[in-house]
This record gives C-alpha cells, sequence and structure tokens, in this order.
C-alpha cells in the first residue's frame, strides 16, 4: 500500500525533481524502518532482562509491545509466553502458544513451550503427545536435551519410569556432562530398584556439582537400599552439612546420632 502511494506522488511531480523526491522519501522510508528496528529490540532487551529478574508482568508486557511491531519474531513470541508460564498464568500462555504454533507449526521450540504449559497444568498425556511432536521436528542437540528431560519428566507423573529413564539415556548422549540428567536419572533407577545405577547417577552428578546438598542425600538414601550404612551416613552427614533438614534427621534416626 506504502509502495503503491510512493508511486501515485512520483507520477504527480515533475520528472526533474523525480530523482530527488525519490531519495528522499527512501531515506524517510529507510529512517522510519531503522526507528522501529531500534525500538523492538530496546522492548526485546528490556524485556529479557526483567524476565532474568523474574519481573514477568513487566517483561510480557515489553514482549507484547515488541510483538505491535514485529508480530511474527519468534523471540519475542517465546518471551511472551516463558513470561506467562513462569507467572503461571496459564491462560494466557496458552493463548500465546496457539498463536505461535498457527504462524509457525514446524518450530519445535514452540512445541516444546505447549509441552511445558500442559505438564504444568497436569495434563500429562497430553505434553508427552506435545514433546513427541517437537522431537519429530529434529530440533538442535541443546533443544532435544530439553525436550527430552520434559517428556521424562511427565512420563515420571505417569508413573512411567521405564520411558523416562529411555528418554534420560538419549539427553546424557546428547549432554554427557549435565547434572540434572545424572540426578533425575538416578532418581528414576531408585524407583525401579536400579540402586547400583542410582548411586552411580548420584555419584557423577557430585563430581560435576560438589555442594548438592540433596544429591549427597539421595545417595545416601540409596546406599541405605544396598545396606551400606557407613557410607549412607557419610552422605548424610555431607548433606546436613550443606544445610539439607531431612539428612540431618537421618543422621539423628540411621546413625545413631552421629
Amino acid at each position: 500500500m506504502i509502495g503503491n502511494l510512493v508511486k501515485h506522488i512520483i507520477q504527480q511531480i515533475p520528472l526533474a525533481m523525480g530523482n530527488r523526491f525519490i531519495r528522499i522519501l527512501l531515506l524517510l522510508l529507510i529512517s522510519s524502518h531503522s526507528i522501529a528496528q531500534t525500538s523492538f529490540n530496546e522492548l526485546v532487551s528490556s524485556a529479557n532482562l526483567n524476565l532474568k529478574e523474574k519481573n514477568y508482568k513487566a517483561a510480557a508486557d515489553q514482549f507484547k509491545k515488541a510483538l505491535e511491531i514485529q508480530p511474527d519474531d519468534t523471540v519475542a513470541l517465546q518471551g511472551v509466553i516463558k513470561c506467562y508460564t513462569l507467572s503461571e498464568d496459564y491462560k494466557n500462555a496458552q493463548r500465546y502458544a496457539d498463536i505461535a504454533l498457527g504462524k509457525f507449526p514446524t518450530y519445535p521450540e514452540f512445541h516444546l513451550l505447549q509441552g511445558i504449559i500442559y505438564n504444568l497444568k497436569g495434563n500429562h498425556e497430553e505434553a508427552i503427545s506435545a514433546f513427541s511432536h517437537a522431537l519429530e521436528l529434529k530440533p538442535y542437540n541443546r533443544t532435544s536435551v530439553q525436550i527430552l528431560m520434559n517428556r521424562a519428566s511427565a512420563e515420571i507423573r505417569l508413573d512411567n519410569f521405564t520411558d523416562a529413564l529411555a528418554d534420560y539415556n538419549a539427553a546424557m548422549e546428547l549432554d554427557p556432562r549435565n547434572t540434572s540428567i545424572y540426578t533425575y536419572r538416578g532418581l528414576v533407577n531408585f524407583r525401579l530398584g536400579f540402586y547400583i545405577d542410582a548411586v552411580n547417577d548420584y555419584t557423577n552428578a557430585i563430581d560435576l556439582e560438589p555442594n548438592s546438598a540433596l544429591t549427597y542425600y539421595n545417595r545416601g538414601m540409596t546406599y541405605l537400599k544396598l545396606s551400606e550404612k557407613q557410607k549412607a551416613c557419610a552422605d548424610f552427614h555431607m548433606a546436613c552439612k550443606l544445610g539439607d533438614m531431612n539428612a540431618c534427621k537421618m543422621i539423628l534416626t540411621e546413625c545413631g546420632g552421629r
């Protein structure tokens, strides 16, 4: 529409003035675009800062203003969905996820976000379906790890520990130094009764993150299942020292208070 208007105006001016007038119009259009782009970038930058600082309402408002300038920007769309999800406004989170998927149905990150929303709402089977669809779109490794871990989380909530273990194994192949994968896989191995595997997972997690009280506590609980009380008590003492009160209680009940 703007292009036709410019063409119409050019046709109405003398030939001698034409080239100069075109240059002026082009400069005005470029300037207008540049201002809009600057405003968009500033909004997104400020929104990401607010998101990082957990100012979710302010961040959501800024992402939405950015979308008024560039309605199809995937970063701003992801941002507003994350804001509403983290603030537990799942209705608006779902609304923007639907908008995003309507525009970008082959974008795995939006299926991932939709799955997270379903999972948080307790719709675990729908979450698994969304995560599976995201994986079918062959995302990059980093995104694949997030999808696999989230699908495993939904499977755990359905007591499907075997499938969850398979997903954590697949995630581990893509990111072998991810502490969270070792920690959660340890929990799944524990629930499946694979106590030695669970100990190995917790040990690897501790090697990567040596100040995790919960991991020491979990390994201690697993050692108890293996009837290795001395090792269990050593872990409970370390976990208690790092601030885990449950571990402190276990010292009293399982380790003679010592």
